[in-house]
């Protein structure tokens, strides 16, 4: 079960992986997130996302594993030596504590760290200088709309500027301007910073009109408006777990309800995975694979209901979340005791012939 689990939590983290990346590279191409800062924010994902996916990880796992039993008909030698569903239920309740504990720790304490971090990265990066978005080759437009920038090639430490153009709007003219080189520049006194252009020249005027101005210049600065900086604002992922204790707004009880059941989830899906793995012998290992998919995909949903329904004050947080792992394990006993209607039968049999060798 150990290795199916690492096999299937790859592929689910590989599924995640490629669906966030083209997310982060949109929002590199609208200029909301540095290059540099990509596998930053995706790794921060996929952390904050673990504690979510390990209950289907784990589901998945034990319905793999113990279906191959099934399949390789080695479930009837277990059960021919007194190893039965039973037995292997006791088993895996060795193992609950421990995904108890490791998938709280990531819902209650590393998914909102995760998540403020990214948080916190997006909002500098946001308010980062207006230079630093500046990519070689690609015209940059600033937040304001006001500039229109350019640069053929930048240093290293893109402190260094080649062949620079730049426009610059306002409600009373336009400016062009182009030089050799350039640099930027940050005036320790004010704090604001300049783009310096060096060896260019500067047109002013609208084109066709024949007021048209050019002058060359030695040095010319661009000053680049500074943003109002603003505290970060977090979202309820990111509120830490000791913050939501005690806190009476319904979104946040429900925020903390979350965190806590998806681990009892966790467990349950164990225990449903065990009954629903046993297949016909001609079934094969994947033939209840699509009876899971649905049963998890009918979680979720449940669970974004509920998550809604406290937060709009439909239900009371004191019914909230708690009924969904109940219902995976109403769900698991009935699926198990509807497989065991024929043992049942049999021991019935089994007793009365008994009751009736006493009677003669």
């Amino acid at each position: 079960m150990l290795f199916t689990l690492l096999a299937v939590l790859t592929v689910v983290l590989l599924i995640f992986f490629s669906l966030r990346f083209v997310r982060v590279l949109g929002d590199v191409a609208s200029g909301a997130l540095p290059s540099e800062l990509v596998f930053t924010v995706l790794s921060l994902e996929l952390v904050r996302n673990i504690g979510s996916v390990i209950p289907i990880v784990l589901f998945f796992s034990v319905l793999l594993a113990f279906g191959r039993f099934y399949r390789d008909q080695e479930m009837i030698a277990l059960t021919a030596s007194g190893i039965g569903q039973l037995s292997l239920t006791r088993y895996l309740l060795w193992l609950m504590p421990v995904v108890l504990v490791v998938n709280l720790a990531f819902t209650l304490y590393v998914a909102p760290w995760a998540s403020e971090r990214i948080d916190t990265v997006r909002h500098e990066a946001e308010n980062r200088s207006e230079l630093s978005l500046l990519v070689a080759g690609r015209f940059t437009e600033s937040k304001s709309g006001k500039l229109v920038m350019y640069v053929e090639a930048l240093s290293e430490d893109q402190r260094e500027l080649k062949n620079v153009f730049v426009q610059s709007r306002s409600r009373s003219k336009k400016s062009i301007m182009s030089a050799e080189t350039g640099y930027r520049y940050l005036d320790k006194n004010t704090g604001d910073e300049y783009m310096v252009m060096v060896d260019g020249y500067r047109y002013v005027g609208e084109p066709g009109q024949d007021d048209y101005r050019i002058t060359k210049f030695k040095k010319h600065a661009v000053r680049i408006e500074e943003k109002d900086a603003e505290a970060v604002r977090l979202r309820r992922k990111s509120i830490p777990t000791s913050e939501l204790w005690g806190d009476s707004e319904l979104r946040n009880k429900a925020e903390l309800q979350k965190r806590i059941v998806l681990p009892l989830s966790a467990v349950a899906f164990m225990l449903l995975a065990v009954p629903l793995s046993r297949v016909q012998p001609r079934e094969g290992r994947y033939g209840r694979l699509f009876s899971a998919v649905f049963i998890y995909v009918i979680f979720n949903n449940l669970l974004g209901a509920s998550y809604n329904w406290i937060g709009r004050g439909t239900i009371s947080p004191l019914i909230g979340m708690w009924w969904l792992p109940v219902l995976l394990l109403a769900v698991a006993g009935i699926y198990a005791l509807w497989q065991m209607r024929g043992q049942a039968g049999w021991l019935r049999d089994r007793m009365a012939g008994y009751k009736l060798e006493r009677a003669r």
